[in-house]
C-alpha cells in the first residue's frame, strides 16, 4: 500500500470511500511482512477471547496501512504520515473491536467497578475519568483511560500478552459501539487529512 495512492484518494474521493477502501478492505501491512502468523489466526484469537465475531475485528493505524494517519501531537493540523516501525521503538498494533454487546457490557462493568463513577480515587490520573467519558460519547471505549485494576477480561489480556511476546510490540484494543461510530471517527480524520493536503499542495 503506497502513501502516494492514499493521498491521491484522499484528494479525489469522499472520506467514507477512503475509510472503506483503506481501513476496512484488504490485508494489513503488518501481516504482509509477518510470515509466521496469519492475520486470520490473529483476529480469530482476539475474537474468541472477547466472545465476538471475527468480522467485528479490524486492524487500524500504521499496522494496517504501513504508515500512520494520526495528526502530530504538537501540531494537530499537521500529518507526518510516519512509517510503520520508523521510530526507535517498534510500532504498536492497534485493534478495533466493533461490538454493541461488548461495549454495553463493559460500560455496566465500569459503572459497577467505579461505584457509579463516584469513587474518584480509583483513576490513574485525575483527567482519565473525563477523558473516558468524552470517548464514550463518541461511541468508543478507549482502554487508555480505564480506572485502576479494571480488566476488560482475563482472556483478552492473556492474548495481548502472548502476541506482545511473539511480535515484540504492544497490542492495543479499542471497543466501538457500532460501525457508525467507528467509520465516522476515521471519516472525520480523513476530512482533516484532505484539508491538510489541499493547504500544503
Amino acid at each position: 500500500m503506497k502513501l502516494a495512492d492514499f493521498k491521491k484518494d484522499c484528494l479525489n474521493h469522499s472520506p467514507d470511500f477512503v475509510v472503506q477502501k483503506y481501513l476496512l478492505d484488504g490485508t494489513s501491512y503488518f501481516f504482509d511482512i509477518e510470515n509466521e502468523i496469519s492475520e486470520f489466526q490473529f483476529k480469530k484469537d482476539i475474537a474468541e477471547s472477547l466472545g465476538v465475531h471475527i468480522r467485528e475485528i479490524a486492524i487500524v493505524g500504521s499496522g494496517k496501512l504501513g504508515f500512520s494517519i494520526k495528526p502530530d501531537k504538537d501540531e494537530p493540523g499537521f500529518f507526518p504520515f510516519n512509517k510503520f516501525d520508523s521510530k526507535k521503538e517498534k510500532s504498536d498494533l492497534d485493534i478495533a473491536i466493533i461490538s454493541n454487546r461488548l461495549f454495553d457490557d463493559q460500560l455496566i462493568r465500569l459503572y459497577e467497578h467505579t461505584s457509579s463513577y463516584v469513587n474518584k480515587e480509583i483513576w490513574n490520573k485525575v483527567k482519565d475519568r473525563k477523558s473516558l467519558a468524552l470517548y464514550v460519547l463518541k461511541g468508543w471505549l478507549k482502554p487508555d483511560f480505564k480506572p485502576k485494576e479494571y480488566r476488560i477480561s482475563d482472556d483478552i489480556e492473556s492474548v495481548q500478552s502472548d502476541y506482545k511476546m511473539k511480535f515484540g510490540r504492544d497490542i492495543n484494543i479499542g471497543i466501538y459501539k457500532s460501525w457508525f461510530f467507528f467509520e465516522n471517527y476515521h471519516i472525520n480524520n480523513v476530512r482533516n487529512i484532505n484539508l491538510n493536503l489541499i493547504a500544503n499542495g
